[in-house]
Formats: C-alpha cells, sequence, structure tokens
C-alpha cells in the first residue's frame, strides 16, 4: 500500500474528508437546484409556441380579412406547402414557472382539425373531439392539468377572468390530447371550432387568419418565402407572420438578465466557501505538519508535498462536486415527476446551464488551497517540526512586543485581536454571502423599479378604456356610458402605438405613445404635469413626435432624429416619425395617493398626431382608446367604477390600481426568486459555519473549560460566544454592504443612468434579504457553542484527560 496515496490518507482521516466532500457537495447542491428551477422558468417560456415548430400562423391585425385572403391565395400552389388552413381561434392563460403565459386555443373546421393534430404529433387520450357547432374545447393534457379542468368543466371570462380573459360565452372540456410518442418537442395547444366563433355574434368579427403546415423538412423554406410575401402584403400594419424564431428571439432577450444574477449568486458565493473550506483545510495541514517535517527530512522535495497535498484536496473537491451534482439530480427528478408534473409542468433535467455554473466550485477550491498549502510549506524546516512541532525559522524572526494586557479580557473584541486572521476569514466569508444575496436584489428590484413608471404614467392621472380582441374601438354606448357619470370630467379619444425601450441588462419593452387631436394635447399636458423643455409642439396632420426626456434618454434620441420604420422595426410606428420636442415634468412624476406606495420616477410618455393617424392608411389597423380624466378629488371613485360597471370581456380597463396590482405581482415573481435564492445560501452558510464552529471550539476548548471551572457559568460563556458571533456578523455585514453599494453605485452610473433610469436607494427590501445569513451565523454559532458546552468536563479539561 502507497503511505502517500490520497486514498490511504482519506481512509486515516474519514470525518476530515467528509467534512469537506459535505461542504463541496451542499454548495453544488444548492447552486445548481438553484439555477435550474430559475432557469425552468425560462425554459417554459417556449412551450406556448412549440407548435410553431410544426407550422406557421398568419394572423390578420387589421379591420377585415383582406390582406390574409390575398396572401391564401398566393401560398397556395408552393411546392413546400402541404396545407393552408383557416383559423380563428382564441387563447388561454397558464401558469408557468416563469409567470402566466398564453396558450393558443386554434380555432379550425371540422375537416381540418384531425390535419392540425397530425401535424401537431397529437392524439384523443379521453373524451371527443368538439361538435362544429357548439361551444366546446379540447386541450392538450398538460394545458388541462395547469388550469385544473376535467371534461365537463366550463371555461369563460366569467369563471375566472385572468385565465379566460377573451372567452365571452361558457366553453365546455370535452377531449383531452396527448402527444404520440417520441414527439419533439412536445405541443401543447387547445381547439376550438371555427363554425362556433364565426357564426356567434359575442365573438364579432371576427379576424381571419391562416396556419400553413409545411412538408417534411421544409419549414425553413417556407418562412423564408413567407417573410417577403407578408411584407408584400401589408407587412405588420395589417398581417402579422408567427414563427418559432421570431417567438424564440424575444425569449432569449432574458438570457442578460439569467447571467448576470445567477453569475453573481455564483462569483461571491463560490469564492465564500473557498475561503471556508481553505480555512479548515488549513487547519487541518497544521495538525500535519509533524508527518510533512517527517516526509521532507526522509528526501521527499516541497514539491512533492505541495502536489499531493493539492491532489488530495482535488480528489476531495471533485468528490464533493460529483455528489452534489447526483443529490441535485435525484431531487430534480422528484420535483418534476411530483410538483412540477401535477402542474403540467415541464422541467428539462439535462440543461447544461446550472452544470456550468457549478463548475467553478472545485476550480476555486482547488486554486485557493494550493495558494495556502505553496505559502505554508514555503516556510517548513524539517529539523524544527521534528525538534519542536513547530515550522521552523521563529528564530530568525523578530521577536513580537509584548502586549499590554487588556482589561476585559473575557471581550469579543480581545479574542478577535488575538485571532485576527480567524476574524477575518469569517469577515470574508459572510461578507461575500451578504453580497451574493444584496447584488442580485438590487437588480431585481431596479428592474421592478424599471417598469413602475413604464406602467403607471398615464394610469396615475387618468383610466384608461380600450377594446379587446378584434375590436377597434370603444363600443359608443359603453362610452356614452363613462361620459355620463359625474365623476368624469373628459373622456378623450387616442390612437394606441408605441415605442421600444431597453431595461437594462438587456431587456427590450415597448411603451405606450398615444396620438392626440390637436385640441387635447394642451389639456393632457396640464393633466400629466408637462410643459414643453426643448423643441416645439406637434403640429396636426404631421409625422411628429414629442416625448419626455427620460423616454429620449433611454432610446438615445433628440429633437430632429427619426424614429419607427424603417429605422427600427420594433418600434410601434409602421412609418418614420420625426422628434420635434422634448418634454418635462412640472412635479412628481406619480401622483401621491392614499393607499399606494408609489416610486419616486420620471414619466415616460409621448404624444403624436391624432389627424395624420387617422388620415394614413398605414395606422389603419391602430386600435381607438380613450383616456378617462376624473373630476379632481374623485380619481379614486371614477377608478373604482370603471373596473366594476365597464370592465368586461369585449372591454379593457386600466386603472391606477389595476397597474398597480399588476406591477405589485411582477415584485411578487422577483421576491419569490429571491426567497428561494436566500433559502439556499442560507442553508449552505449553516452548513459551513456549524463545521467552522465545530473545529475552533474543539481549539477552544481548554480555553471554555478554565473559564468554567474558574466560575464562569455556561450562560456567560454562551452569551461571550453571541457577543463575538454579532461583532463578526456586523463588521462583516458592514462589509458585504459596502462591497455591494460600490457594485450598485457603478450600475446606476454606467448602466442606468445613460438609458434614464435610476434606483430607489430608500427601498429597504433587498437589505432585508440579507439578514437571514447574519441571523443564521449567528444562531449556528451560539447554538453549536452551547451545544459543546453543555457536554464539557471542566475538570477533565484542567486534568489533561
Amino acid at each position: 500500500m502507497n503511505p502517500l496515496s490520497p486514498v490511504t490518507y482519506y481512509r486515516r482521516h474519514k470525518r476530515a474528508a467528509l467534512l469537506l466532500i459535505g461542504l463541496v457537495a451542499s454548495l453544488t447542491l444548492g447552486l445548481y437546484s438553484m439555477a435550474h428551477i430559475l432557469n425552468t422558468g425560462i425554459e417554459n417560456a417556449y412551450y406556448p409556441h412549440h407548435y410553431l415548430t410544426r407550422m406557421s400562423r398568419i394572423s390578420a391585425t387589421g379591420e377585415t380579412g383582406s390582406s390574409v385572403a390575398a396572401i391564401a391565395g398566393g401560398i397556395r400552389p408552393h411546392p413546400d406547402i402541404d396545407h393552408t388552413i383557416p383559423e380563428n381561434g382564441l387563447s388561454v392563460i397558464v401558469p408557468q414557472p416563469g409567470g402566466p403565459s398564453p396558450f393558443p386555443l386554434l380555432g379550425v373546421t371540422e375537416v381540418d382539425l384531425p390535419l392540425v393534430m397530425t401535424a401537431c404529433d397529437l392524439r384523443l387520450k379521453d373524451g371527443r373531439l368538439t361538435d362544429p357547432r357548439a361551444g366546446e374545447i379540447i386541450l392538450s393534457e398538460e394545458l388541462a392539468r395547469a388550469l385544473d379542468l376535467r371534461i365537463g368543466d366550463p371555461v369563460s371570462y366569467e369563471i375566472d377572468e385572468s385565465a379566460y380573459p377573451g372567452i365571452m360565452t361558457e366553453l365546455t372540456l370535452v377531449g383531452i390530447l396527448e402527444s404520440i410518442p417520441d414527439a419533439e418537442p412536445q405541443v401543447r395547444v387547445g381547439f376550438v371550432p371555427y363554425e362556433y366563433l364565426d357564426s356567434h355574434e359575442l365573438y364579432q368579427p371576427r379576424l381571419p387568419g391562416l396556419l400553413i403546415i409545411p412538408g417534411e423538412g421544409s419549414r425553413k423554406s417556407v418562412n423564408d418565402y413567407l417573410e417577403p410575401l407578408v411584407q408584400e402584403n401589408g407587412g405588420a400594419t395589417s398581417v402579422r407572420l408567427e414563427t418559432f424564431e421570431r417567438a424564440s428571439e424575444h425569449i432569449q432577450h432574458l438570457r442578460p438578465v439569467q447571467v448576470a444574477i445567477y453569475g453573481s449568486v455564483d462569483v461571491l458565493v463560490t469564492v465564500a466557501i473557498a475561503l471556508v473550506v481553505g480555512m479548515i483545510n488549513r487547519i487541518a495541514i497544521t495538525q500535519r505538519l509533524p508527518e510533512f517535517g517527517l516526509l521532507q527530512a526522509v528526501g521527499y522535495q516541497k514539491w512533492g508535498l505541495v502536489r499531493r497535498l493539492v491532489l488530495e484536496v482535488t480528489t476531495t473537491a471533485c468528490v464533493g462536486w460529483g455528489v452534489g451534482l447526483v443529490g441535485a439530480h435525484v431531487s430534480l427528478i422528484l420535483l418534476k415527476n411530483t410538483y412540477w408534473a401535477a402542474h403540467g409542468w415541464v422541467m428539462n433535467v439535462a440543461n447544461p446551464i446550472p452544470f456550468l455554473l457549478t463548475l467553478p466550485i472545485p476550480l476555486v477550491v482547488v486554486v485557493w488551497v494550493y495558494v495556502s498549502v505553496n505559502r505554508l510549506l514555503n516556510r517548513l524546516d524539517a529539523i524544527a517540526i521534528i525538534e519542536r512541532g513547530k515550522l521552523g525559522g521563529e528564530e530568525d524572526q523578530p521577536k513580537r512586543k509584548v502586549r499590554k494586557v487588556p482589561s476585559k479580557p473575557l471581550s469579543a473584541l480581545t479574542f478577535y485581536a488575538r485571532h485576527r486572521r480567524r476574524g477575518l476569514m469569517l469577515i470574508m466569508a459572510t461578507g461575500l454571502m451578504v453580497s451574493g444575496v444584496a447584488f442580485p436584489a438590487f437588480i431585481l428590484n431596479m428592474m421592478n423599479d424599471a417598469v413602475a413608471p413604464l406602467a403607471l404614467s398615464y394610469s396615475s392621472q387618468a383610466g384608461v378604456v380600450s377594446p379587446s380582441g378584434s375590436q377597434r374601438t370603444v363600443d359608443p354606448t359603453v362610452l356614452a356610458q363613462i361620459k355620463a357619470n359625474p365623476a368624469v370630467a373628459h373622456v378623450i379619444p387616442v390612437r394606441a402605438l408605441g415605442i421600444k425601450i431597453t431595461i437594462p441588462p438587456g431587456i427590450e419593452w415597448q411603451t405606450p405613445v398615444y396620438a392626440v387631436r390637436e385640441q387635447d394635447l394642451h389639456l393632457l399636458l396640464d393633466v400629466y404635469g408637462l410643459y414643453l423643455d426643448e423643441g416645439n409642439l406637434i403640429q396636426p396632420r404631421s409625422n411628429q413626435l414629442i416625448l419626455t426626456h427620460t423616454l429620449a434618454q433611454n432610446r438615445g434620441v433628440n429633437v430632429g432624429d427619426v424614429v419607427g420604420e424603417p429605422v427600427c422595426e420594433r418600434d410601434g410606428f409602421p412609418t418614420e416619425m420625426v422628434v420635434v420636442g422634448l418634454l418635462e415634468s412640472t412635479g412628481p412624476a406619480l401622483a401621491e395617493r392614499e393607499g399606494y406606495n408609489l416610486p419616486p420616477t420620471p414619466r415616460w410618455v409621448g404624444f403624436a398626431s391624432y389627424e395624420f393617424v387617422e388620415d394614413h392608411e398605414r395606422y389603419a389597423v391602430v386600435p381607438t382608446h380613450a383616456l378617462i380624466i376624473p373630476v379632481e378629488g374623485r380619481e379614486s371613485e371614477m377608478e373604482a367604477w370603471l373596473e366594476e360597471s365597464i370592465d368586461s370581456p369585449r372591454v379593457n380597463v386600466t386603472t391606477l390600481g389595476t397597474s398597480y396590482r399588476e406591477w405589485q405581482r411582477t415584485g411578487q415573481g422577483y421576491l419569490l426568486f429571491l426567497a428561494i435564492t436566500e433559502v439556499i445560501l442560507a442553508a449552505v452558510a449553516a452548513i459551513a459555519l456549524i463545521t467552522l464552529n465545530t473545529i475552533f471550539f474543539s481549539q477552544r476548548r481548554d480555553e471554555f473549560g478554565t473559564l468554567h471551572a474558574v466560575g464562569h457559568s455556561r450562560l456567560r460563556l454562551t452569551t461571550r460566544t453571541l457577543q463575538e458571533s454579532v461583532s463578526v456578523v456586523g463588521v462583516a455585514w458592514l462589509i458585504g454592504a459596502i462591497l455591494c453599494m460600490i457594485g450598485v453605485f457603478w450600475i446606476q452610473a454606467d448602466i442606468l443612468s445613460p438609458v434614464g433610469m435610476s434606483m430607489d436607494f430608500s427601498n429597504p427590501m433587498p437589505w432585508l434579504f440579507t439578514l437571514p445569513i447574519p441571523l443564521v451565523v449567528v444562531a449556528v454559532s451560539v447554538g453549536t457553542v452551547g451545544w459543546a458546552l453543555s457536554r464539557l468536563d471542566p475538570v477533565a479539561v484542567i486534568e489533561r484527560r
């Protein structure tokens, strides 16, 4: 047997080896599970679009289906297209790990239903297919499970407006579909009879669309053929081409957020745990100095001893990493087959991204230990170790000046003054963990704060009533009812456009820009507290635009610049629009209202010419909304009335209350992410600190035993430990906060300010999420020492038993 083999070492030091393996395994399991669960939210965002891997969809966005009909006439003869199927369906909103998502209810005829099911690799699992003239639907089994539906259950707006916002009549689930074996990716859709929707008055007018089913292997060539054909027949102004590639492009914008959050947590926490592992390993190496001194004395070189130690740590780290990956994989499979499956969600346990995020764990541990071991063994003096059990070289070092005996030898500060290295390592590890939580918390909070002005800028001063579904205008009887309400001061028609903005670290968002009539512009500027700061106001019937400074700054435009197509296809302007003026606020951007905690953010609004949009043929499809201006002092009354009496399947009502609640729901999703991160990091921190405190107490056993023997109670000694832990954690939290704020101020200065955004530094939420880690540190430290003290025999310590 080779006495220098790592296997031999592990057999003789099982406890130390298992300790290091357990620490690396727990960190790997925690980070891998966290990244995998949260990455599933992005993965599931693809599922509403998986049916587009079998076909393409052309939808009408205009008031008639003339453009779609023209396209249908042009594509039927194409040799790569198997079927062109008319479609006029709806959608359902399904809960997903990343948030609710709309899934299609394809409206196809009785004849075409089997063709589309075959193209989607679906077959009937239970129940029956729909009757073409009846209010019935069939769903994929995953959708039925996620919506908690069984055959015979009804769905409609009245039953659940959040899940079925566009279903204005009661539809009954009559069949459940399943994917054929080996179908990849599995398609999740529902079907509703084309004939029923086409003939029912509540679903009129129906804007017809097309499902284009390509021949085998021809989907890309068909999409390449459809792109110019759609542009020739009106493009985005009247027809929208939906492909899987286009849908995937928008989802990929979430990846920078994922990398920023996962990366910061991964780096900071990995370094923190590496410090802990390095500290434990250094203690173990110090205890083995006689062994290394003897080995050097008999001829082993220092580099060989360093290599042996690094090999031992590498083996330990890799085994722990492997154990953590296996444990996380097993846990995720159980989660996938239980909770995830019960909600109809999917988890790809083979996703490589979480695996890649755990790679730095063993690498950082090995590098850190190599540096520590190399530095320690470079001071090795074999003769001194054999003679005295010390490193050697002490006689060559200047003697340290004897410190004055402190007036409070049992003070927590006195202890760490005498054990600076130990205190420094604990402070660094805890501080990095605090930064690891606070930094992503600030990023997510910043994103949530950025959404607030986009969601609340218009609704903070006025209600917005808009048509739903295929409607392009609000029902005149509804408008007459609104005008008659005594709490309403003005009803202003506006045409809803949009302009692309960027939310760091890379999310694109379209915020509304309203085309308003000449006589209404000055009224709206007063309502929203705006004045012209630069340039001119828009002229009627001109392609001119005015924006707030913040919105223009985010977009990177100034007076005289052009937006819209073809400058930017993601703008909601099908023609070029010239920025002629910049607006500034006269006061706080968001009104302070009782019951609302609104962030102090600038207003993001813009206005264009209503007359220009109304007369231009490319804007014919733009819907007309109504801004409802309340009588001063009756804002809450008007909003409550709009929500209770006007909101319906055919009319959407947006008020400060609805916008605020939606914004809060978004923030709650971020809080869920942080809660998952916090639980995992707190668990990893607890395991690491239990290990450290157990080792430290064993080293201080003589100290505590002597103090107990001379009359200090266990409670007094435990209180002293509490004081030590609180002092270290306090300093660590402060250092972690400083490191975090340096990063946050850098983000504010270099990333957010250039795009007109800012963080709310007065928000305490990010800091509240850092509290569990220091609390766990204190609780574990006190609990470990208290448990060890309960078993301590001071007489045995004094007698050196």
